[in-house]
């Protein structure tokens, strides 16, 4: 089957590639986030602006890596366009984002917010003088909300005092007398663990989980999107190429999390553009997993016949190899 279609090449290639890569694609775990954050900014406007200062609350959201966290967060806040984000000559900037800093000490951890406050400190000060500042700022910038990115870090692997300090100054934010703060804390289901260790920090959160995939209860949407980006891509899948199939190991390729497959679909299509073919094929995505995973065909989620016995997990860093 032949196609009369010019594929892109060089500088636009590469551009429409991009553009690729910053298509958002919405889904369950995006709306019910973007609805429970809306619902918690009009609460802090409406509060801010009666100056009653009532007290914050919390928006956890929770993945295993590669389940798309990061860019969900990133997404909502660029979607409310009266949200004002920090730029340069403006004072207010109702969001404050930061990754938890390593080591993920309070003091690191405070340190590095004045500096996200755009008020860096000049010589060492003690935690406590740290916090007083981060308070006093965000007032000061009319933060609404604090985003902080990895959050499990602050928790895990730490005493039990240095635990309780964690949750203890997080909840400080949310119900300071002056300037109350609401937390959108992003991070691996750790970060539940710590946010069930104080019950007055979990009655003030809304958790959202971005679960697993698996062909049974996603591939009708999962078809939506590949044919999306295909479509935008310019490209076509191959006559030959039985669908159901292949969506099969690519989710399995993709560890079962959303943004991996998607970022894995996304590799196979370049993959195509720069071989110079107008069809998608899964010979395409073996040679992508074979670049960046290695191994044997066996071994190989796009070739193998029992791929599901395969620990794609590796290809991502997350541990597990076959034995």
């Amino acid at each position: 089957m032949t196609h009369d279609h010019k594929l892109p090449h060089g500088e636009d290639l590469h551009l429409l590639l991009a553009r690729l890569r910053a298509e958002f694609v919405y889904y369950s775990g995006y709306e019910q986030l973007s609805e429970t954050f809306h619902r918690q900014l009009m609460h802090r406007r409406a509060s801010a602006r009666l100056g009653t200062n009532e007290e914050a609350e919390c928006i956890a959201v929770v993945g295993a890596a590669g389940s798309g966290k990061t860019t969900a967060v990133d997404r909502l806040f660029a979607k409310f366009s009266g949200l004002a984000l920090p730029q340069a000559g403006s004072e207010i900037a109702e969001v404050i984002c930061m990754r938890i800093p390593s080591p993920a000490t309070l003091k690191h951890v405070g340190t590095a917010l004045l500096h996200a406050l755009g008020y860096p400190l000049t010589r060492d000060r003690p935690t406590a003088f740290i916090w007083d500042q981060v308070r006093h700022l965000l007032r000061q910038r009319q933060t609404l909300f604090l985003h902080l990115d990895e959050a499990q870090d602050l928790h895990a692997t730490k005493g039990a005092t240095v635990r309780i300090d964690v949750v203890n100054t997080l909840k400080s934010l949310m119900n300071d007398k002056d300037w109350p703060v609401g937390l959108v804390l992003s991070g691996t289901p750790e970060l539940v663990e710590m946010i069930n260790s104080d019950h007055q920090f979990a009655r003030r959160a809304h958790i959202v989980s971005l679960s697993a995939i698996s062909w049974e209860t996603d591939h009708e949407n999962l078809r939506l999107v590949l044919e999306r980006y295909t479509e935008k891509a310019g490209l076509f899948f191959a006559p030959d190429l039985d669908l159901s199939d292949f969506e099969r190991r690519l989710i399995h390729a993709g560890a079962n999390e959303f943004g991996l497959t998607l970022k894995m679909f996304l590799m196979g299509i370049e993959e195509a553009l720069l071989d110079g073919c107008v069809e998608l094929r899964r010979a395409h995505f073996a040679e992508v997993y074979h670049r960046k995973a290695g191994g044997i065909p066996a071994f190989n989620p796009f070739v193998a016949e029992d791929y599901w016995t395969i620990d794609a997990r590796r290809l991502w860093g997350m541990g597990g190899m076959e034995g």
